[in-house]
């Protein structure tokens, strides 16, 4: 396993990447994709519109299939907050309805949400955190009530990587007529997951994290029902069955996720993702989630022997690879600016993160980078360095 996921990437000698939650290297599958379609379009031009239109089809069949969805259920973008934001603004929110969050969520998920509350006179009620930023979902059902519409929440945070358990929130979806929408970015590509098994109405994500996939992308996966309630919040010729003929004015919505893309979108990104999608089912989320916990755990493990305090949200043992450390009292590292400066200047990715320094480790890691960070947090000079 680890050879497998590892020899579909080419990274620079002598660089650890422990950041996968914000911004995993690219996988050589996507990279040649890229070229292969940057190199039509400089020689071919125009001549070459239908196949790459054909090509961002099969692109959303992969992805489609990747999340077990259907292929009109996914809509491409430019981020995941203009995906959030095709839902937040269309759902029409009325003063005194309700959208309910943690309030750790990420500012991409967060704003779009808190935005269309206050233009429409609805309240946003943030749920609070558990210890280690944990988010134990009966927190977050403790807060609903009879003017509750949506509750949105990322299904793995960003910070500490806590884990929010969905399937209550799909159950007291049966009972009452709310939207249950869910931010996959820091999950969807290490973690196993059915939309169509979910039960949720509608998941947002994006490339370049987990997926291994260049930045630029970010996708809509809505429930079909769903998508025909609402109207796009941008508008344009995609946004038409018709929309290539501008006399034809009372042309109807598309009848599925495409009424939300609305003109060009970002083709070799699309491209990229839909290649990245393909490669990870192949080798399956399952075994990818497996290896990168390993990882995960034995990094966590060592920091601990090694004095360190290490963020435990869903519990003592990892359940998602998101590893947030901070500094103890007999630590070779005495802060967070000394491990900032540690881990920069060793070459290891990692990002600043909620309480401490956030690591992620993915199936493209292996037992050296492991060893080698904690060289660092040792105080020791890296092997080869």
């Amino acid at each position: 396993m680890d050879k497998d996921f590892r020899t579909y990437f080419a990274s620079k000698p002598g660089l650890i990447h422990l950041n996968n939650a914000g911004l995993s290297p690219c996988n050589i599958k996507a990279e040649a994709i890229v070229h292969h379609w940057v190199e039509r379009l400089r020689r071919e031009g125009a001549f070459c519109s239908s196949a790459y239109l054909e090509a961002v089809e099969d692109a959303r069949h992969d992805l489609a299939q990747f999340l077990d969805a259907e292929t009109g259920s996914i809509a491409f973008f430019s981020g995941t907050s203009h995906a959030v934001s095709q839902l937040s603004f269309p759902i029409e929110l009325q003063a005194g309805q309700e959208v309910l969050m943690w309030e750790q969520e990420y500012g991409s998920h967060l704003f779009p949400w808190q935005e269309a509350c206050r233009r429409s006179g609805a309240q946003l009620i943030l749920a609070e955190s558990a210890t280690d930023l944990g988010t134990p979902v009966e927190r977050l059902l403790s807060r609903v009530t009879d003017r509750t519409r949506v509750i949105a929440v990322s299904w793995v945070q960003f910070q500490t990587g806590a884990l929010t358990e969905l399937q209550p929130l799909v159950e007291l979806k049966k009972q009452r007529d709310l939207w249950i929408v869910v931010d996959g970015i820091q999950a969807i590509g290490v973690r196993p997951f059915s939309f169509r098994a979910s039960g949720i109405d509608a998941l947002v994500g994006g490339s370049h994290k987990w997926m291994t996939s260049p930045v630029g992308t970010g996708y809509l996966c809505i429930q079909p029902e769903r998508a025909r309630l609402l109207k796009p919040h941008n508008v344009g010729a995609a946004t038409y069955d018709t929309g290539d003929d501008p006399t034809l004015r009372d042309a109807p919505l598309k009848p599925d996720a495409l009424r939300f893309e609305s003109g060009s979108r970002p083709v070799l990104e699309i491209l990229a993702l839909g290649t990245s999608a393909r490669l990870i089912q192949t080798l399956g989320p399952a075994r990818l989630l497996q290896k990168s916990l390993e990882l995960s755990q034995a990094l966590a493990d060592g920091l601990k022997d090694l004095g360190y305090q290490v963020a435990r949200p869903n519990g003592p043992t990892l359940t998602t690879p998101i590893v947030n450390v901070t500094a103890g009292p007999r630590t070779a590292l005495k802060d967070l600016d000394a491990m900032s400066r540690a881990l920069v200047k060793y070459k290891i990715s990692f990002a600043r993160r909620g309480p401490g320094l956030r690591l992620s480790p993915h199936a493209h890691n292996n037992r050296d980078d492991i060893h080698e960070t904690l060289r660092v947090f040792a105080g020791k000079v890296r092997s080869g360095l």
